[in-house]
């Protein structure tokens, strides 16, 4: 697995740029970019903080059950209130039946 690559499909399935993430962690875009582009290694600290700020586990992340926009759906889904997953349901059960 390159872990570069790894973040930056959570990040752009979290619609997040490279800048804003590096301000979320506290580090430089450049590190960001460089992890990225796998001409640097990264702590597990800092890896951990990646994850939190891209809403994924450790684990999920090493072992993506998931692609990056069904763990987005996923936590986006968990966020909104039961009546709101309700609606959703049903709307999304509309769209099977076309």
């Amino acid at each position: 697995m390159n872990i570069g690559i790894r973040i930056q499909e959570l990040r752009k399935a979290n619609h997040i740029t490279a800048r804003t993430l590096a301000e979320k962690i506290n580090i430089s875009p450049s590190f960001i970019s460089a992890i990225e582009n796998d001409t640097t290694k990264l702590s597990l600290k800092t890896l951990t903080n990646i994850c939190e700020a891209l809403g994924v586990s450790l684990s999920d992340f090493f072992n993506p059950k998931l692609s990056p926009t069904d763990q987005k759906l996923i936590t986006v889904i968990m966020s909104l209130p039961e009546q709101k997953k309700y609606e959703l349901l049903q709307f999304l059960t509309g769209l099977e039946e076309k």
